[in-house]
């Protein structure tokens, strides 16, 4: 069982893994809005997920996560740019190190708040279709906030392109 669940979420590390050489050249060529375009996608992904998991497009779930990961692989080092990008470089490490400490502690916190909406959601429900739907909610949720990080993105300044 565990075996078969890494194999069906491989597809987004694939994803991941391929978007990461590209994305400091998508940097370069868009600046900030490459943190733009990574949440889109990740959008696009993760609603794809959403309606294979549901039953909507039976079929596409391993698209729906490759799309995601290209996504995620185009955001990650697109935050830790926008973010240290500006940072004089003698304190490059303390603002690496406030970046990581952020990630893992909005992880942390994001699993705990969706984990609590799927799980409320999925209340008593045993059959499967109750996992469909409640798993379908909570990724909603992250689709939502993948969005409005994709809106609040807008509003980042251009700076200077050193990568």
């Amino acid at each position: 069982m565990p075996l078969d669940a890494g194999l069906r979420t491989l597809p987004f590390g694939i994803g991941y893994f391929l978007a990461s050489f590209a994305s400091a050249t998508i940097m370069q060529r868009l600046g900030p809005r490459a943190l733009t375009l990574g949440f889109a996608i990740q959008v696009l992904g993760f609603g794809t997920v959403i309606l294979a998991v549901t039953g909507a497009w039976a079929g596409y779930l391993a698209i729906g996560l490759v799309v995601a990961g290209v996504g995620f692989g185009i955001v990650m080092p697109s935050v830790i740019k926008a973010v240290i990008g500006g940072v004089d470089r003698r304190h490059a490490g303390l603002a690496s190190g406030i970046v990581i400490s952020t990630f893992q502690i909005g992880a942390a916190l994001g699993v705990a708040t969706i984990g609590g909406i799927f799980f409320s959601i999925l209340g008593t429900g045993k059959q499967l279709g109750a996992y469909s739907h409640a798993f379908g909610v909570a990724l909603g949720c992250n689709v939502a906030l993948l969005a409005l990080g994709g809106v609040l993105s807008l509003w980042l300044p251009r700076q200077n392109q050193r990568l």
